[in-house]
């Protein structure tokens, strides 16, 4: 079995800061892009979609379950990610999940 250790040539690489998820019975969609600049401090930034990735309820819960660990990790290792409140709350959210 070939071992994949980085990018390849062939592999897109991307900076995501956008997310956007869509859940039906079957599966999850994440659609990633990147946030542009607004004309206006009030215009909505508009946003690059840069690839959709589609997974399986299964798969998608072991990824939550996978990024929880790595997560915790970072903290232990670099500290807490702090995040305002309020984005929580905009998210629907609880503070601290």
């Amino acid at each position: 079995m070939e071992q994949i250790l980085g990018p390849s040539d062939d592999v897109p690489d991307y900076y995501v800061n956008a997310l956007k998820l869509a859940v039906s019975a079957y599966d999850f969609a994440l659609e990633l892009g990147v946030q542009g600049i607004g004309d206006t401090p009030s215009e909505k930034a508009p946003t690059k979609r840069l690839a959709t990735i589609r997974m399986s309820p299964q798969h998608t819960l072991m990824l939550s379950k996978l990024l929880q660990k790595y997560i915790a990790e970072y903290q232990k290792s670099f500290g807490p990610i702090v995040l305002p409140d309020e984005l929580f709350h905009q998210l629907g959210l609880e503070p601290g999940l």
